[in-house]
C-alpha cells in the first residue's frame, strides 16, 4: 500500500478497484529515454523505492544519477506540492537475511507514483515497465490500517493524476507500436523483433507459447 515490497498495493492487491496505469514496453536505452522525461517534465522529485541494505534512501536530482542496476529500475515519483515528503521507512532486517547488513529503507506515501522498469529475461520474454499510482478512495480505505501514512485527504490527488497522466501521454508519444494496449517503445520493438517473442501472456511477451495463448 505504501511503496515497500515493489508495491504491493498497486500491484498485487487491487482489491476491486482499477487504480490508475500504465503498461508498456521498453529495452535498453528505452528507459533511459523514459528516465530523461520524467527529469525533463519537472513535475516530480524522484527516489530509489527501496534502498541498498544499510544505506540511506537516495534522491536523484538528474537521470544520470539513477544507477543501472535494480535500484534504479523501481523508482517512487513524488508531485512536487501534491502532499507531505515521502517518508523513509526503517525495516530491520533478521541477521543473515541479506548477508551482514542489518537495516534498510523503503520510500512511502499515499500518493507516490511507482516507475518499474521490466526489462527482459534472457531473450526469451520482455516484461511490461509501468507507471501506476494510488486513487483518493483507496487510499482512504486503508487509512485505519496504515495510520503511519497519515491522512489520505492531505493530498492533492487532482494533482497526482494530472502528473501521472503527463507522463503517461509522453511515454504513449515515445511508442512505435502497440501489443494489444500495450505502448511499444524503439528499442523494444526491435527486441521483440530480433528476439521472436510472438506470445502476450502474464506480464510481457515471450518466445513460446503458453496453454491458450495466441500470437500477438
Amino acid at each position: 500500500m505504501s511503496g515497500c515490497g515493489r508495491w504491493r498495493w498497486c500491484c498485487a492487491d487491487r482489491d476491486s478497484e482499477i487504480v490508475p496505469n500504465l503498461d508498456f514496453y521498453a529495452a535498453g536505452d528505452d528507459w533511459s529515454a523514459v528516465l530523461e522525461t520524467v527529469f525533463d517534465l519537472g513535475l516530480f522529485r524522484v527516489f530509489e523505492s527501496d534502498s541498498e541494505p544499510d544505506r540511506e534512501l537516495r534522491e536523484f536530482h538528474a537521470a544520470t544519477e539513477v544507477p543501472d542496476g535494480p535500484r534504479g529500475r523501481h523508482l517512487a515519483l513524488f508531485v512536487i506540492g501534491s502532499g507531505p515528503d515521502p517518508i523513509a521507512r526503517r525495516i530491520d532486517l533478521l541477521p543473515g537475511v541479506l548477508a551482514d547488513a542489518t537495516f534498510r529503507y523503503c520510500c512511502e506515501g499515499w500518493g507516490l507514483i511507482q516507475l518499474y522498469y521490466g526489462g527482459s529475461v534472457g531473450t526469451q520474454e520482455l516484461r511490461w515497465s509501468h507507471t501506476n499510482h494510488n486513487t483518493e478512495k483507496r487510499a482512504s480505505a486503508w487509512a485505519a490500517t496504515l495510520q503511519r501514512l497519515g491522512d489520505p485527504s492531505g493530498w492533492n490527488w487532482a494533482a497526482v493524476t494530472s502528473a501521472s497522466g503527463r507522463l503517461n501521454r509522453v511515454i504513449r508519444r515515445m511508442a512505435v507500436s502497440k501489443i494489444g494496449s500495450h505502448p511499444v517503445l524503439p528499442h523494444a520493438a526491435r527486441f521483440i523483433a530480433h528476439a521472436g517473442l510472438q506470445y502476450e501472456y502474464g506480464t510481457g511477451i515471450h518466445a513460446t507459447p503458453s496453454f491458450g495463448a495466441s500470437r500477438r
